[in-house]
């Protein structure tokens, strides 16, 4: 072989061999300052580099596109290297705490922040993934464990996530996903803790923004028994899904959409009879949306429900009697102590904002306990 000059070391060898941009870690720029910061940003975004380092901390810009660096052949290329071997990367970061954990036996957390539209979202999937995929057990009870891991992203897209003015996947819930390991470095269970829901959204958004995506997938896909039974038809027939005016989302197919959480669903061991009762108190939720109040012909301070036929359809959904439902929607209870010992108890009737409000906490409190159940 003929002997030259060596060739020039790339850290980058294995994913890509283009010219780098800027500084791959800015502790290495010469000067710290917020211009020297955001022009190297800049300059490395503006080169496919949408990764950078500060220390052991990863800057990710997003390009609301496709890069092609989450190919198999990318995240086989980060497993057992060393952070500063390869170009920064999410998977890196996944490299190190998943090799940390088993080196070390201790814990690891990787904390996502950043504002809406971020990617915090797709960030959090792509470490999934690649724990999922590095990780050890060929066993078809791991393998078992890794597809219920994997299945919970749709799901929690589809029950947490909603189109805002500023992304199309907006989380609107914060999350603490939790991964068990066995001393082997093999997935065995995980856990996750759900706060901060967006519980208003349910009951309303700003124009042009959307309901949670699993209500526009369901109306727009619901089976021939689903509308049969729970009455649903396209999300333009009801208040909670329409009165934003914005019903479809460009580049998502709320279809497809759907069978990926009906998927997620079997694939984390939700019954076909809990998936019914799922859709079941999503469809109540809609038609509570569709509820609504006029003055009583007795009193201005008083309401009356314009249609009852609906509040009889919603307490079959809910397994109640047309009266209670009609009841909670227009009064109150009211209880007066005596004592510490029970005292009188009053209905109080309630004006057609107090109604509305009644409504609407009913609906949220539905969709919260039932987001709660999913998640645990």
């Amino acid at each position: 072989m003929a002997r030259g000059r060596p060739r020039k070391a790339d850290w980058s060898e294995g994913t890509t061999r283009k010219k780098q941009a800027g500084v791959s870690d800015m502790t290495m720029l010469s000067k710290i300052t917020n211009e020297s910061i955001n022009d190297n940003l800049k300059m490395r975004f503006e080169n496919a580099d949408i990764y950078t380092y500060i220390g052991n901390v990863l800057i990710s810009v997003n390009p609301f596109k496709d890069l092609g660096i989450y190919t198999p052949q990318v995240l086989k290329s980060y497993e057992n290297k060393n952070r500063m071997e390869l170009a920064p990367h999410v998977y890196a970061i996944a490299e190190g705490a998943f090799r940390n954990m088993i080196a070390y036996s201790e814990d690891q957390c990787v904390i996502i922040s950043g504002e809406s539209g971020a990617g915090k979202t797709e960030a959090a999937k792509k470490i999934m993934e690649y724990i999922a995929a590095v990780s050890g057990g060929n066993s078809s009870s791991i393998k078992e464990i890794k597809d219920m891991v994997l299945a919970t992203n749709p799901l929690l897209e589809s029950f947490g996530c909603a189109k805002t003015l500023r992304n199309n996947n907006s989380s609107r819930h914060g999350k603490y996903l939790e991964i068990q390991f066995n001393a082997g470095g093999e997935p065995v269970g995980a856990m996750i803790t759900n706060y901060l829901l967006e519980k208003n959204r349910v009951v309303g958004q700003i124009q042009n923004e959307r309901n949670f995506h699993i209500f526009y997938q369901f109306t727009k896909s619901a089976s021939d028994e689903y509308r049969q039974n729970f009455g649903i038809s396209g999300p333009e027939n009801f208040l909670y899904t329409s009165k934003a005016g914005c019903l479809d989302v460009p580049n998502m197919d709320d279809s497809r959409e759907y069978a990926d959480t009906l998927k997620a669903m079997s694939v984390i061991g939700i019954s076909t009879a809990e998936q019914d009762q799922i859709h079941r108190m999503l469809a109540a939720i809609l038609w509570l949306g569709n509820v609504q109040f006029v003055p009583h012909k007795d009193d201005d301070n008083m309401s009356q429900i314009t249609d009852p036929d609906i509040t009889a359809f919603i307490a079959y959904l809910l397994e109640s009697t047309p009266e209670l439902v009609s009841k909670v929607l227009v009064s109150r209870t009211i209880e007066t102590p005596r004592g510490g010992r029970r005292g009188s108890v009053y209905d109080v009737p309630l004006n057609i904002a107090q109604a509305e409000s009644a409504r609407n906490g009913l609906a949220k409190a539905i969709y919260d306990r039932l987001f709660d159940w999913i998640v645990m």
